[in-house]
C-alpha cells in the first residue's frame, strides 16, 4: 500500500516539475521541444493555399445560394447554381494559385 502511495507521489512530483518548467519557459521553447516535428515546406503551404481557395469558393457559393433561395423561396435551385459556380470559380482560383507557385519556383 505504501508502494502505491510512493508511486503516486512520484508521479505528482514529476507533473509539478514539468508544470514549473513550462511556466518558466517561453512558448517558442515549449514548441521547439516537440520531437519529430518538421517545418512545413513552402511548396506544401502553396498547395494548401490552392486547396483552401477551392473549398472556400464552393462553401461561399453554397452559402450565397442558400441565402438567395431563402429570400426568394426557390429552394434548391439557387443553391445548386451557386455551388456549381463556386466549383468553377474554385478550379479557376486553385489553378491560378498553382501557376503562381510554379512561376515562383522557376525563378
Amino acid at each position: 500500500m505504501s508502494a502505491d502511495k510512493d508511486e503516486e507521489q512520484q508521479k505528482i512530483d514529476d507533473i509539478v516539475k514539468r508544470a514549473e518548467k513550462l511556466r518558466a519557459s517561453t512558448p517558442d521553447e515549449v514548441f521547439a521541444e516537440k520531437e519529430g516535428e518538421e517545418e512545413i515546406s513552402p511548396e506544401a503551404k502553396k498547395s494548401a493555399r490552392a486547396g483552401s481557395e477551392f473549398l472556400a469558393n464552393i462553401f461561399a457559393g453554397a452559402i450565397l445560394g442558400y441565402g438567395i433561395d431563402w429570400y426568394f423561396e426557390t429552394l434548391p435551385w439557387g443553391m445548386i447554381f451557386f455551388i456549381i459556380m463556386g466549383f468553377i470559380s474554385g478550379v479557376y482560383r486553385a489553378n491560378a494559385a498553382m501557376k503562381e507557385s510554379y512561376k515562383e519556383n522557376d525563378e
